[in-house]
């Protein structure tokens, strides 16, 4: 392809210029004259154009500015002028003029600078290219992160048993960093925890983790011994993984009337059964492979008699092996004389000492923490009913109200625990994603365009969707006060019945009858909200200012 390059000529005859476009022409380069501002920015705005010289006796700074701004990629300008002065140089800098000339030109020295121009161009060319590449990387990368973290939040942490009696600290690589810790009752009040290690991080290590999930929820609910959870997982994650994929994992059964812990360690470091009070404790070793590696496994089970006072501490590998500036690994000597130092069932010497040793390096691996009280007299999860999937309750009349200061926020997302709240308080499992996407909405606005006071105007570029978070967490971290208040409340309907949220946050409001943006027609990265919301909604009514929205949602039975 030719290179195009402009020639900006005064219209009338000029000897010198008109020599040294018919050289340009020889030398093999498409020459368009133009003889005004206008000619050359309509030139540039019509055409890929390479460079502009600028040849006449007479022009407008503002309009080589323009000229500049109006190309879609660098333009070098060559300026060719009866003399050279401080304030003539000074004012090109100022427009970003590549070259200046003095008449008379010399033609060897105009085509060194042309050809250097060229270069430079094709230069940032090429560096524009791999730029580009690489937010589009970041993107996606973001938007995977942004997909493996629904799918924790809304997948795996949907059946999560909460309970005093386990401890769970997790320092992720990414946003779904490949470790996970399961946590469910049987029929029979025994603790059954999983925790695991996929290979890998982000969505790629997130795949495996719903039906993983499926598997150890659904026959913990039904009453299955963990071996046969570990076979069922096993033979699953064969079938699923590519070969150099696995999962190093460890499930635990808790029996409280028989004052029982049985293992079953697949490929984890060493856990530790530590008695809080005399700080004796006993290693507890891996003793199978992987799952996922073979097709049949024969799991190899450590039962251990506990009481009251004591723990097991379950870590995965990224605590070991975190390295300080001399590379050398924390190790399994510092890990236990933490754990022995505790006077808790806690992490936080074991984090402390951690950090230390790091001093702040780049970890490269995840380590997730976990410790489980054996409370085999208190059992304070006997009381903790997890609704079966698919049971139906009769709709009842409840009221809820929520509110969090910019303290809470900078540290949680609150939107996965209040959606698992309400959806097992009424027993709407078969409308949490309806649910999740209402109270998700309505949150992230609040929080982002209400508290933060960020736009969305900033995510209409890959460039701009970077920039947006990296905005909100700044703001989150820097701002003093803010809040934002949810109001819950669900009454029977002849059908079924409705679902009232309502949202108000401390900031300044927003004109919401100009965002208004139709679903098939919005492909950007924002402006989708009210639309959505509408979708999914009954009725969806903003007040005031905009800075308080009640949405009503209308479930049947």
């Amino acid at each position: 392809m030719q290179t195009v390059i402009v020639f900006f000529r005064d219209a009338g005859p000029d000897a010198e210029v008109d020599h040294l476009e018919r050289q340009i022409i020889g030398q093999g380069y498409i020459c368009q004259p133009a003889t005004s501002d206008a000619e050359v920015l309509a030139l540039v705005e019509s055409q890929p154009i390479d460079l502009v010289i600028v040849a006449c006796r007479h022009w407008h700074w503002q309009a080589l500015a323009e000229v500049r701004e109006a190309a879609d990629n660098y333009l070098p300008i060559v300026l060719i002028s009866e003399s050279i002065s401080d304030n003539l140089l000074e004012r090109c800098a100022t427009v970003d003029i590549d070259t200046v000339l003095c008449r008379p030109v010399n033609f060897g020295l105009l085509l060194f600078k042309i050809r250097s121009s060229l270069r430079l161009s094709e230069l940032y060319r090429r560096e524009r290219e791999q730029k580009n590449r690489l937010l589009d990387y970041w993107q996606m990368s973001d938007l995977e992160q942004e997909v493996a973290a629904k799918l924790f939040n809304s997948v795996l942490k949907a059946d999560f048993l909460e309970t005093d009696a386990v401890s769970v600290s997790m320092s992720p690589m990414a946003l779904f960093n490949g470790d996970l810790v399961l946590v469910a009752k049987t029929p029979e009040n025994h603790l059954h925890l999983l925790l695991g290690d996929f290979t890998g991080h982000g969505l790629a290590a997130s795949i495996a983790a719903t039906p993983l999930a499926d598997i150890f929820y659904g026959m913990t609910r039904k009453g299955f011994d963990i071996s046969e959870i570990v076979v069922e997982v096993n033979t699953k994650l064969h079938r699923m993984l590519p070969a150099n994929r696995f999962l190093a994992a460890t499930l635990v059964a808790l029996y409280p009337e028989d004052s029982m812990l049985k293992t079953i360690t697949c490929g984890l470091p060493d856990h530790y059964l530590v008695h809080r009070v005399d700080k004796s404790y006993r290693a507890i070793r891996s003793s199978n492979i992987p799952l996922g590696i073979q097709a049949v496994i024969e799991p190899d089970v450590q039962l251990h008699r506990v009481g009251e006072h004591e723990s097991l501490y379950l870590l995965t590998d990224g605590v070991f092996e975190a390295e300080n500036a001399s590379n050398e690994l924390f190790g399994a000597e510092r890990v236990l004389q933490a754990i022995l130092e505790s006077r808790d069932s806690d992490f936080d010497i074991l984090q402390r000492r951690l950090a230390e040793h790091t001093g702040g390096a780049e970890r490269k691996d995840d380590n997730t923490m976990v410790v489980l009280r054996c409370a085999v007299d208190s059992v304070p999860w006997a009381g903790s009913q997890v609704q079966a999937a698919g049971h139906k309750l009769a709709a009842m009349t409840w009221k809820q109200m929520m509110e969090f200061d910019i303290d809470s926020l900078r540290c949680t997302n609150p939107v996965p625990v209040i959606v698992n709240t309400l959806t097992e308080l009424q027993g709407l499992q078969r409308h949490r994603q309806a649910i999740f996407l209402i109270v998700t909405e309505l949150f992230a606005n609040a929080l982002d365009h209400g508290v933060l006071k960020l736009d969305s105007a900033e995510k209409t570029t890959p460039e701009g969707f970077l920039r947006f978070y990296e905005l909100k967490q700044q703001r989150l971290q820097t701002l003093s006060d803010g809040k934002i208040r949810l109001f819950f409340s669900h009454r029977p309907t002849e059908t079924g019945g409705r679902l009232i949220v309502k949202v108000a946050d401390s900031g300044s409001g927003f004109d919401w009858r100009r965002h208004r943006t139709d679903l098939q027609h919005n492909a950007g990265y924002s402006g989708r909200g009210i639309a959505l919301l509408e979708k999914l909604c009954s009725s969806v009514t903003y007040h005031g200012r905009g800075n308080r929205v009640t949405v009503a949602f209308d479930w049947q039975a």
